[in-house]
Order: C-alpha cells, then sequence, then structure tokens
C-alpha cells in the first residue's frame, strides 16, 4: 500500500469522533460562509486517507468571483488567534463556543451560567478560558460589555494600578454622563489633568473590539445562495461549485493484507468522511429551507414591487422551520445572496416591524431616519427628544427603543456626544 499512510504514526495521533465534537463541527460548518467552508473542506479531505477530490471548486461569474488575494475571514482569524492562545483540546473547545458566541462589538452575548451549562464545563474552567481570550488580539474581545473591554486594555497596557484605570472601574457611569466633579473632587485632580488623562490613555483604546475585526476582515464577496426567475418561476440554489466534490476510496479499507489496527483506523476514517457528507448535505439542506422563506416572505421586494423588505425576524424563520433560533443566526450569518437587487448581506433582510400612522414599516427605515436626524442635529438630543421628533414624522418611537436603534447604529448617547466633542481636540 506504499507508504501504508504512515499508520503507524497517525495511529497514535487518531482520536474517535464523539457525537459532541461532531456537533460542534456541523455547526461551525454551517456558519461559514462558502470560500472559507472550500478552504476548510479541502483541508479535511487532505487529511483524511479514504477522502479524495473528484471535482475542484469551480468559481462561476453567477456567484461572484474573488476579487482580491483571500484574507482570513473573521472566523479564521479567531481560529488561529485561539490555537496560538490555548494548547489544552478542552480549553479550545470552550474558546472557540465563545469565538461563536460574540456580537459584532466583540462582548460576549451569554451568560457565564449560560456558557458552562451549554458546554457542561465547571465555572472555574470557563473564566480561565475567559480570562486568556480576553487578552488575545483586539484585547477586550469576550468581556460583557465596553466597561469590561477598556479594563481589560489597561490592564494589558500595565495601567492596572493607575488613576485612569481607576477611574473607569468605579467611576464609569460618571465618566459617561459628564459628572467629573466627582470625579475630580475623588482623585484630587483639575479639569485639565483629567482632559490629559483622557486623551493619552483612554481614548486611544477601544470600547468595542469587535468593531476592530472589520479591518482584518475584509473577504471577497461571493455569494452563498443564488435566488434567479426563470420562466416566471423563482428558483433557490445554494452555491456548491465553489466546494469540491469528494468521494471515499472503499477500496483501501477493504483489503484483506490489513491488520485488525489498520482496519479499525480506516474504518474511523470512513465515518469521519461519512459525516463530512451528512453535515455538508444538513447545511445545504438548511440554507434552501431558510431561504425558501425568505423569498416566500420577500416576494414583493425581490418583484421590486417594493423597495425594502418586509419586517421579518430570525425568531419567526425559526418558528416557521421548527429549528432553534441559533441555528437560524449560524444559517444567516457572514452570508450573501446573488438576487435581481445585487449582492445582499442575509442578515440586511431582516428588520422589526414598526406600526405608524401610514400603517406598518421596517425598523431599518425608522432606523435611517434617526440616522439622519442625529447627523443633522447642532447639538445632541436626548434620547426622549428625538423619539418626539421622530413623532412628528409619524413614527411612534419610545425612548427605549430610540437607545436600542441608536446602539445598533453605532451612535453614542447625547451625553457621550458631548463628551467625545469636549475632548475632540
Amino acid at each position: 500500500m506504499g507508504h501504508n499512510f504512515h499508520l503507524s504514526q497517525n495511529l497514535k495521533q487518531d482520536q474517535r469522533l464523539t457525537m459532541s465534537q461532531g456537533m460542534r463541527q456541523a455547526f461551525d460548518v454551517l456558519q461559514m460562509p462558502v470560500l472559507e467552508l472550500s478552504a476548510w473542506l479541502e483541508k479535511e479531505i487532505e487529511q483524511n486517507p479514504l477522502l479524495e477530490i473528484s471535482k475542484p471548486s469551480c468559481r462561476e461569474i453567477s456567484y461572484g468571483e474573488m476579487a482580491r488575494e483571500h484574507v482570513p475571514s473573521r472566523h479564521e482569524y479567531l481560529m488561529g488567534e485561539i490555537r496560538a492562545h490555548f494548547f489544552d483540546k478542552k480549553e479550545q473547545q470552550i474558546a472557540e463556543y465563545i469565538a461563536g458566541s460574540l456580537d459584532e462589538k466583540g462582548f460576549l452575548s451569554l451568560s457565564l451560567e449560560e456558557l458552562c451549562r451549554a458546554l457542561e464545563v465547571k465555572e472555574e474552567e470557563a473564566l480561565k478560558v475567559l480570562h486568556v481570550f480576553q487578552r488575545m488580539d483586539p484585547v477586550g474581545l469576550g468581556t460583557p460589555g465596553a466597561q469590561q473591554a477598556l479594563l481589560v486594555q489597561l490592564e494589558r497596557k500595565g495601567l492596572k494600578q493607575s488613576v485612569i484605570y481607576s477611574i473607569v472601574d468605579q467611576h464609569y457611569s460618571d465618566l459617561l454622563h459628564k459628572r467629573l466633579k466627582k470625579i475630580l473632587k475623588t482623585f484630587h485632580l483639575t479639569p485639565e489633568a483629567l482632559k490629559e488623562l483622557v486623551k493619552t490613555q483612554l481614548r486611544p483604546l477601544n470600547p468595542f473590539p469587535g468593531h476592530s475585526l472589520i479591518d482584518i476582515y475584509n473577504p471577497p464577496i461571493t455569494a452563498d445562495i443564488l435566488i434567479e426567475k426563470v420562466e416566471e418561476r423563482w428558483k433557490v440554489r445554494v452555491n456548491e461549485k465553489d466546494l469540491p466534490s469528494f468521494e471515499i476510496r472503499e477500496e483501501y479499507a477493504s483489503q484483506d493484507t490489513l491488520t485488525q489496527e489498520e482496519r479499525d483506523y480506516f474504518r474511523r476514517h470512513r465515518a469521519a468522511g461519512k459525516w463530512l457528507m451528512r453535515i455538508l448535505d444538513q447545511r445545504k439542506e438548511t440554507l434552501e429551507k431558510v431561504m425558501a422563506y425568505i423569498l416566500k416572505k420577500q416576494i414583493d421586494f425581490f418583484e421590486g414591487v417594493i423597495q425594502e423588505p418586509h419586517p421579518m425576524t430570525m425568531q419567526e424563520i425559526a418558528l416557521a422551520l421548527e429549528k432553534s433560533e441559533s441555528t437560524i443566526t449560524r444559517a444567516i450569518g457572514d452570508k450573501y445572496l446573488a438576487c435581481p437587487q445585487g449582492f445582499l448581506r442575509l442578515r440586511s433582510l431582516f428588520t422589526q416591524a414598526l406600526q405608524t400612522e401610514e400603517g406598518t414599516i421596517s425598523n431599518k427605515r425608522a432606523k435611517d431616519l434617526l440616522g439622519k436626524m442625529i447627523a443633522r442635529e447642532k447639538t445632541p438630543l436626548s434620547d426622549e427628544a428625538l423619539s418626539q421628533l421622530l413623532k412628528t414624522q409619524g413614527i411612534p418611537c419610545a425612548r427605549r427603543t430610540v437607545a436600542k436603534y441608536r446602539k445598533q447604529l453605532k451612535i453614542l448617547s447625547a451625553s457621550k456626544r458631548v463628551f467625545k466633542n469636549s475632548f475632540q481636540h
């Protein structure tokens, strides 16, 4: 059999595929955009002696071509950081789950209790991994919020015993809401000294560490799903052209000269290959079902009858398809759709509904209007003032809703906008 596939070495490294590992792999495959999945799949095929590529990936104009050299996706980048910081397999698995649970700002969307329950690990194990994870690059990822992200960054700069660390730790709310007299009195600072501290030690930090990944995460736009109208009928196609096709070479595992140890080795790799085929089929089926629902819901948008999608949520699709919301979130994440409107992020099709005097509108329209109002303001307006201003436009929007939309638009509150402007120069 040639070099006998280096069985003596590989057998020592080979591990039995557990159900939990397989399920995590299935979730990862569902979450990956097509180009990242293609690269990952080629590596998996290369590492399995029973798998052989029968048809290389084929880029097609209909799905969009790579416009530039491949750069790591956000997922690839984080996996690289995890491998560089964690060497224990269990800790790697915890870190990978944390990476998949980050929101766009880089904050952990799960509580510590939820994290431990999902992974069936002890609190001290999760905290140990979180401590290291939060100190990867960019520093502050996986923290529960901006205050904690800033504290970790100050610590990494050797400023844990500094005045600015104590201010952020003990008086963060006072700092944000410009209650500066309290800070000045507590730390015996002059206004000029506080201003200098903020300018030199706080402003260079990033309260939203996930945003810095935008500079790293700059992938070519390649559609994962295509919808097109053929002879008056809409069709959904999942992009498989950019994925390599492979087959299992059964003849290797069936040779009479194999020892029992070799047979076990090949049996495990055959099972791994079958599982790989299964989760790829599951990914395709899930994407098809999700897109079929979206197409039915948003047919007026794709037909060009309306300019904005109808209100639609991931929870709505999860209920309709009898799947978990986390499954829908992973299916949608980082993926693009090729349609008559061009290339669209699948996430862009999801909006909440708002009831106005003129009828139902999407929250995207309300958020766009809110952003324009804030851009035009001469002095920062409070959320309550913005709420009243939206009402004059026929859009009833409570103060709390305004605050939520403003945060989604990455716009600071009025007090923070004043605070930011006061230290701008």
